[in-house]
């Protein structure tokens, strides 16, 4: 009977996840994990862990995701795992650090490129990671095009690869300044997804909401977002990760276009939904946001109260200071440099009491 439960918390808990409910699908798992280790299921143990680890590096949770799997590679459990399953707890562990930055980028996903079953994300994610660690673009643009060609084109079920190469040229073209092709590989996602999950098509459409914002065209980022989110009623609920990913990128707008009042509150709901779901990115790039608000109103030291709180999320996550943003969808424009001026202990950050 346990086995049984422990069936139906682990169905229950991708259910969860379908939903874009991170809180309520990690306790399924863990609750299912515990019932496996008591029937002695080890591979069904770790098929519990690895899900929640890949659920903390997208919340931000990059350390409590890097010691969930390698407590799980020291344990008594992992001598019974298929080399299958093995094969998903490296990739994830190796997905976490390399948003710490304490791995070279020649280190990771190096042991993965000929992998059977992540030989091909594993050689995107390394041209991604060559990328955030300030590798050649060009270079790394190169290969994610020929990766590109690599990936399965055959549906929605088969679309993970293409979808992560597709994400990194995308982050390629806005970073090296080159939006009209930013979003033309974001809208290539949100064709893959529409008609079949509209919670991802939406999730790349707050992302070319925000490309459009930067290039001026406010009332049209506003627009799009607005548009895709009319028909998703979990959009409005706080417990979902699309709720803080749509919030944030509103508030990036609405700062974007000088509506400090807006992104105040946009900033404000994103914090109260990360403090409901226990995520750490949204809540540090919302307070670092609210950071430069105040900061563009001189009052210095409430800018440098909220970037002192950033620091400590940042050292929660395992993130450096200056590596916050490594996502550059997710990051705002460079005039906004109060950050940077605290992290770099400049004027006016010298003389302010932290």
């Amino acid at each position: 009977m346990r086995g049984l439960k422990a069936f139906c918390l682990w169905e229950l808990s991708w259910l969860y996840h379908s939903l874009y409910q991170p809180k309520e699908t990690m306790q399924a798992f863990q609750t299912a994990e515990q019932l496996y280790l008591t029937v002695g299921d080890h591979e069904m143990v770790a098929r519990c862990i690895y899900p929640c680890a890949d659920i903390y590096t997208s919340q931000g949770r990059f350390i409590q995701s890097q010691q969930v799997l390698e407590n799980l590679q020291h344990s008594d459990s992992w001598q019974h795992i298929s080399e299958t399953t093995k094969a998903y707890v490296w990739f994830f562990l190796q997905r976490a650090k390399m948003f710490m930055f304490t791995t070279s980028a020649d280190e990771l996903f190096v042991n993965f490129l000929d992998e059977s079953i992540w030989g091909l994300q594993s050689k995107i994610c390394y041209w991604r990671a060559k990328r955030f660690y300030g590798g050649d673009i060009v270079q790394a643009e190169t290969h994610l095009e020929d990766l590109l060609l690599q990936c399965p084109n055959t549906g929605y079920f088969d679309s993970d690869a293409r979808r992560e190469a597709l994400k990194a040229l995308a982050e390629v073209a806005f970073c090296g300044g080159r939006s009209s092709d930013a979003m033309h590989r974001l809208q290539e996602i949100v064709e893959m997804f529409e008609g079949h999950d509209p919670y991802r098509a939406l999730w790349y459409t707050v992302w070319k909401g925000v490309v459009v914002s930067n290039q001026g065209h406010h009332d049209l980022a506003r627009e799009i977002i607005h548009k895709a989110s009319q028909p998703l009623l979990l959009c409005a609920l706080p417990s979902t990760a699309i709720f803080l990913h749509r919030s944030h990128g509103l508030a990036c707008i609405e700062l974007n276009a000088g509506e400090y009042d807006r992104a105040v509150s946009h900033f404000t709901a994103t914090i109260e939904g990360c403090d409901i779901q226990g995520h750490l990115d949204f809540k540090a790039f919302s307070i670092r946001g609210l950071g430069e608000i105040a900061f563009e109103k001189e009052d210095f030291a409430s800018a440098a109260q909220r970037f002192t709180e950033t620091r400590s999320m940042c050292t929660e996550m395992g993130v450096p200071p200056r590596k916050l943003h490594s996502m550059p969808f997710d990051a705002l424009p460079e005039r906004f440099e109060g950050w940077t001026l605290f992290v770099e202990g400049r004027s006016p950050f010298t003389n302010v009491d932290m």
